[in-house]
């Protein structure tokens, strides 16, 4: 009878850490920066990129270098098998036309999910129409309810956030908050040039209420205006927040929060996906 217990508790626990160890051979998931507002993310065969491709960075922020272009454009690790790009606003530090377009046509499996200004600009290209079918077009007002859409294995909730100088700057522009819950456990969020202001998040309150995010990658702004940190910290129940947007020469205010925020290309950050946060 000891014999028959010592073998089952033996097989029990080679079956418990065989099991373990099968769930943390699992690659976490990632961040991966590019430049700007750049992020790759990815969770397991998931992948999704943001405001990848833009030609200017007025002298003040980080273009995404040559190098990792050429990695996206030659489909190498961990630019490869690229799910889907996402576009907050059609600002040419934000987004070039040309370079969205000839990527599409390169690698035809991947989406691409955008305000409607910036489909609008690559309807004006030549040979644009065979991308069209892979294209989402985004077209709200602000005070529009958000809207939800879903991409394979992508749910995507899309807020219009006025870009930052609301309510006498930019009032045109179309400035999209995407969060993103990539395989059903891991969710991301990505504000574009989001104006500070709970007024715009309020209106919203269920929506953050009904999901956390594991990380939000606000602009860098947020840290230490009047509102931003509040938004961040108790609005739009992020479990983290990795600020973006970050000019070459870092501000010295940003230093001095203490705040995670990319500013190297190909620097890498976990992120952790986490029960959900309670919010207030």
């Amino acid at each position: 009878m000891r014999i028959l217990l010592f073998f089952t508790f033996i097989t029990l626990s080679i079956t418990a850490w065989a099991h373990q160890d099968h769930k943390n051979t699992g690659k976490a998931a990632t961040a991966t920066y590019l430049g700007n507002e750049a992020v790759l993310v990815q969770n397991g065969e998931s992948k999704i990129m943001f405001d990848p491709f833009f030609h200017n960075n007025f002298n003040i922020y980080q273009l995404v270098p040559d190098e990792i272009l050429t990695a996206m454009f030659d489909n190498q690790a961990p630019y490869d098998n690229i799910d889907a790009i996402f576009i907050s606003h059609a600002h040419g530090d934000h987004f070039a036309a040309d370079q969205v377009l000839k990527y599409l046509k390169a690698f035809p499996k991947t989406q691409l999910i955008a305000p409607k200004q910036a489909i609008d600009q690559i309807k004006t290209l030549d040979n644009h129409a065979s991308v069209l079918p892979q294209t989402t077009a985004i077209n709200m007002a602000y005070g529009d309810p958000s809207q939800n859409i879903r991409i394979d294995e992508l749910n995507i909730d899309v807020v219009r956030i006025p870009h930052s100088g609301w309510p006498t700057r930019r009032l045109d522009v179309s400035n999209l908050l995407f969060r993103v819950t990539l395989g059903d456990d891991v969710t991301v969020m990505h504000m574009g040039d989001a104006d500070p202001n709970d007024e715009h998040f309020k209106p919203h309150d269920a929506l953050w209420k009904a999901k956390s995010t594991d990380t939000a990658f606000p602009p860098y702004w947020f840290f230490y205006s009047t509102y931003g940190p509040d938004i961040l910290n108790q609005r739009i129940n992020a479990n983290e927040s990795v600020g973006i947007h970050v000019p070459t020469n870092v501000p010295e205010p940003l230093k001095q929060t203490g705040q995670p925020y990319f500013s190297k290309p190909g620097e890498t950050k976990a992120i952790k996906a986490q029960k959900a946060k309670k919010a207030p």
